[in-house]
């Protein structure tokens, strides 16, 4: 499936390297590049109260992308995430956050690209669907060989008397990458 891909981008952007200000879109399915265990976090249990540090979902991990695409400029990027957030029993509001960074930087020590409420409750799975459009430097970073991810639950408040059996779903996060011709001066 990846080389079928990197097939369909070297020709789209040996496309783009003739003449006229020809666009590249490429949805690239990130999810794809979790394994299915980095997909589901069980969290656990949960004291009333804030947590003084955020909670890891995905933690720092690599991922490697399309080699080649040296031709090609990044001119906007739409990021997609979908999931939920389970608990057995208690209530409490946090905040998912998405971090994504070049190979040389720690995604945590950079802004998150995401930044979405989350309520939970027993009463049912609290569920996330966001979409953002990030800024050149963030869609600069999908025409690199690889790049960074980290997900984490941060400002996390529990209500009283806490929360049981915590668990948070990655079902869906994907990018569009909108990508042209380089400026030749």
């Amino acid at each position: 499936m990846r080389t079928r891909a990197f097939v369909v981008l070297a020709v789209a952007a040996l496309a783009l390297a003739g003449c006229g200000n020809h666009n590249l879109v490429a949805k690239v399915d990130v999810l794809s590049y979790l394994d299915a265990s980095q997909r589901v976090t069980y969290v656990g249990d949960l004291p009333e109260g804030s947590l003084p540090e955020p909670v890891p979902v995905v933690s720092d991990m690599v991922i490697n992308l399309v080699d080649g695409l040296g031709a090609v400029t990044a001119r906007s990027v739409t990021l997609s995430l979908g999931g939920q957030v389970t608990v057995a029993s208690g209530s409490g509001s946090s905040r998912l956050k998405l971090y994504l960074s070049d190979e040389s930087t720690p995604p945590l020590a950079t802004v998150p690209v995401m930044d979405v409420p989350v309520t939970f409750s027993s009463a049912g799975p609290a569920v996330i669907s966001a979409e953002a459009a990030c800024d050149e430097a963030v869609a600069e970073l999908f025409t690199h060989k690889s790049l960074h991810l980290a997900v984490v639950l941060d400002d996390v408040v529990v209500a009283s008397p806490g929360v049981t059996s915590m668990t948070v779903t990655i079902g869906k996060l994907e990018a569009i990458v909108l990508a042209g011709r380089k400026a030749i001066f």
